[in-house]
């Protein structure tokens, strides 16, 4: 079981790290810059280094919403069980929550993410995939609530396009 490290997190991309954390109900498949989840339920398992702080989550993820006959992807998050966040996800988005560390194991620690509007675009006649897809992750960071958080992009560039359309946009700019 991997280690989570605060540093690099987990890139969910083609080119990512997820393998590594034993993900469960995503896609085996990654795009570029992201996975999809393809069950109501998709979880990762990691070990933790020792903790002298609580843990914050900053997960980035877009939502599979059938060009709007889906209005929205409800998310629970559990940890190790024990529930620690709910997010509704009506577009490309950061969840972010905070975690006590009490909640942690020594060893093994698995984050839970529940999808009960996950669907087959199938089901809904807007293509052939029969995955139940809830949403898609993009990148999930850890880290001390206390740091600093990271800025965001401006407010119009996060209009215009998903945050994962502006990575992939800055990473073919020179």
């Amino acid at each position: 079981m991997q280690l989570l490290d605060f540093k690099t997190g987990i890139d969910f991309g083609a080119r990512g790290n997820l393998n590594e954390f034993n993900p469960v109900g995503f896609s085996p498949d990654p795009d570029d810059i992201s996975t999809w989840s393809e069950a109501p339920l998709a979880e990762l398992s990691f070990r933790l280094p020792p903790l002298r702080h609580d843990l914050r989550f900053a997960i980035e993820v877009f939502p599979f919403l059938a060009n709007g006959q889906i209005p929205q992807q409800a998310c629970w998050v559990f940890l190790n069980g024990l529930f620690v966040h709910y997010h509704l996800v009506k577009g490309s988005v950061e969840m972010i929550f905070t975690a006590a560390r009490e909640l942690f194991n020594p060893r093994a620690n698995r984050l839970s993410f529940v999808l009960p509007n996950a669907t087959a675009p199938r089901d809904l006649e807007v293509g052939d995939d029969l995955r139940l897809l809830g949403l898609s992750f993009v990148k999930l960071n850890a880290g001390d609530p206390n740091a600093a958080v990271p800025t965001a992009p401006a407010a119009a560039e996060r209009t215009t396009a998903p945050a994962h359309a502006q990575r992939a946009r800055s990473r073919r700019s020179p």
